[in-house]
């Protein structure tokens, strides 16, 4: 596995963050966020300093267009960034996509497939 470099203080234009939760969906969703930010798509940005409330970090994001990857419906993603003050922003959650948390075999083909539905919410 290759080192990765931190982008949270990277400019970007679109970002993406995502539950990163331990569930299948969860794990899903980061690999998905890790795709498009890998192809060039978006710049994944790290959902914990968004729940940290670290400012700073929190308005380094606020004017760019921002994907919320949520693996279920409980929208932890979502959630975090509507208690830090962020409401604009593209929410997808995978349950919504068809989807069932603790069914959901973590392949490349399901990362692909869903990546490329979210590089169309671009």
């Amino acid at each position: 596995m290759g080192n990765k470099s931190c982008s949270c203080k990277e400019n970007a234009v679109k970002t993406a963050f995502a539950c990163s939760g331990a569930a299948d969906l969860g794990k899903i969703s980061d690999l998905v966020a890790r795709k498009i930010h890998s192809d060039g798509v978006r710049q994944m940005k790290c959902l914990a300093f968004i729940s940290a409330g670290i400012q700073d970090m929190i308005d380094s994001v606020k004017d760019t267009n921002m994907l919320v990857i949520d693996g279920c419906e409980l929208d932890c993603g979502k959630l975090t960034m509507e208690k830090n003050g962020i409401s604009e922003f593209c929410h997808l959650r995978l349950t919504d996509l068809g989807y069932i948390k603790g069914q959901t075999s973590v392949t490349q083909k399901i990362v692909n497939q869903i990546a490329d539905h979210a590089v169309a919410l671009s």
